[in-house]
């Protein structure tokens, strides 16, 4: 038997369902919240009051405001330490919802892990349960500090790859250049050496025609 049964998502005014995350083998819990919902909705919620409950078929239903309009709900067994389901309601807030009401997949399921997570240590001291959360947090955050900087490293490669690709552009450039004024001298030097030869070669023409004829 799960301890902690599902997760739901509602407006508390008009009493809609907008959400249920079930934990695996629970069954009828749909109906159950809606009557819970029918009970929350003739109550005055303040946007900023702290979790309450209330008992049902299935167990309890523990509630917080998100916003004006809407409440996050936990269904649980009634020996549940009220503690740590606020601060189970409190965690999918902070890490998974963000400001959104509207879940994704991923979302979804990493609702479902905290639950699980959360049934495991349901009879756990709030206090170590919190410790686990803050090493788990920084854990992660230790976890994504290091793929940062194997994204800002990967950056610094790619950047000293292109200015490698640069250079390398540029003594192609520079050695194409070279060879090209070489060849040009060369070329120039040969004309030179011709245009002596041909004078060479016309002067001694004339001279010994002069000395002979």
């Amino acid at each position: 038997m799960n301890h902690i049964k599902a997760f739901g998502l509602a407006k508390w005014a008009t009493g809609e369902k907008l959400e249920l995350i079930e934990m695996e083998g629970e069954v009828g819990l749909v109906q159950d919240l809606s009557d819970t919902l029918m009970i929350i909705k003739t109550k005055t919620i303040s946007q900023f009051q702290k979790i309450d409950s209330l008992p049902s078929k299935k167990g309890r239903w523990y509630y917080m405001p998100f916003n004006k309009e809407i409440i996050q709900l936990i269904l649980a067994t009634p020996d549940c330490n009220q503690n740590n389901i606020e601060m189970l309601i409190s965690a999918i807030q902070s890490k998974i919802l963000n400001g959104n009401i509207i879940l994704n997949d991923i979302q979804k399921d990493n609702i479902l892990k905290l639950l699980n997570y959360f049934e495991k240590q349901y009879n756990k001291d709030p206090k170590q349960i919190k410790q686990i959360m803050q090493t788990l947090d920084n854990t992660k955050l230790s976890v994504q500090q290091n793929i940062e900087k194997l994204i800002n490293n990967k950056d610094q490669l790619s950047q000293i790859e292109i200015k490698s690709l640069e250079l390398e552009d540029t003594s192609k450039v520079f050695y194409d250049t070279a060879s090209a004024v070489h060849r040009k001298n060369r070329l120039n030097r040969l004309k030179r050496r011709l245009f002596i030869g041909g004078i060479t070669f016309i002067s001694l023409s004339f001279l010994f025609y002069w000395i002979f004829y």
